[in-house]
């Protein structure tokens, strides 16, 4: 499986009204993404990150996994 990547630039840092301070990272087509600060505590306004997105099957086979035992402790076993 091919992995996608993206690059984005640090534009600014926010704070939040509960104090958590934010990273706003731009990618080059204007759309935006914001992180927690402690994320990125090394990254400064104008650093250029790469961004990496790839399917993780086994993660998601995980949550599935979760997800169905939760469900049926929740509503209980389907009849058939």
């Amino acid at each position: 499986m091919t992995a996608l990547r993206l690059w984005a630039t640090v534009d600014r840092f926010e704070m939040t009204e509960e104090g958590q301070e934010l990273a706003v990272l731009v990618f080059d087509d204007g759309q935006q993404l914001v992180v927690p600060r402690t994320a990125l505590p090394w990254a400064r306004r104008g650093t250029v990150l790469r961004v990496t997105l790839e399917q993780d099957t086994a993660a998601e086979e995980e949550r599935r996994s979760e997800i169905e035992r939760l469900q049926r402790q929740l509503f209980g076993e389907e009849e058939p």
